[in-house]
């Protein structure tokens, strides 16, 4: 493998994972910096681990400890763009429009409904998709609301509908 190589390899580790470890100072930041902290005690213990998780791969990237080669194939990169967009999608627009379940649930189905390998013209399958989706919310749902009693995120959108659905 040339110098080249392996100084692209580095840079190609280090920006994601300045990224998270970005994301993750960002989410301890406003997890630690609120009035009240006890809603928050789970984006805080996620905010440390994605701090300590991104320190430690950006210290091994930095030091060409991982064995990479010149980078991703371009094929595996346009393999992988639709999901980065579906996520940012939901990131962007779906969460904070629909909400955190409404969201989720469209993108997983979206998600999933791009990577299934099975047929799409098949009723059955989608039946399938709309049946393994719901379940997946349905644990999402148990996890968040009624494990850990943390307050999802509500949409824009339906609260404006419930505020008028209450109102008249």
């Amino acid at each position: 493998m040339s110098q080249q190589d392996q100084v692209a390899g580095r840079v190609q580790q280090s920006i994601p994972v300045l990224i998270t470890l970005g994301l993750g100072l960002w989410i301890a930041y406003e997890s630690f910096t609120v009035e009240d902290p006890q809603p928050y005690l789970f984006p805080q213990l996620i905010s440390i681990a994605m701090i300590g998780l991104s320190a430690a791969a950006l210290f091994r990237a930095v030091r060409g400890a991982n064995r990479t080669g010149a980078g991703i194939p371009v094929d595996l990169l346009l393999r992988i763009a639709p999901g980065i967009a579906v996520m940012l999608v939901y990131v962007l627009v779906l969460a904070p429009q629909l909400g955190f379940y409404t969201g989720s649930a469209v993108g997983f189905f979206t998600l999933y409904s791009l990577y299934d390998p099975n047929s799409h013209q098949s009723v059955r399958t989608w039946l399938t998709r709309i049946t393994i989706t719901a379940g997946f919310m349905l644990v999402i749902y148990l996890v968040f609301a009624l494990a850990l009693q943390v307050q999802t995120p509500r949409g824009l959108f339906l609260s404006r509908i419930c505020r008028a659905m209450m109102s008249g």
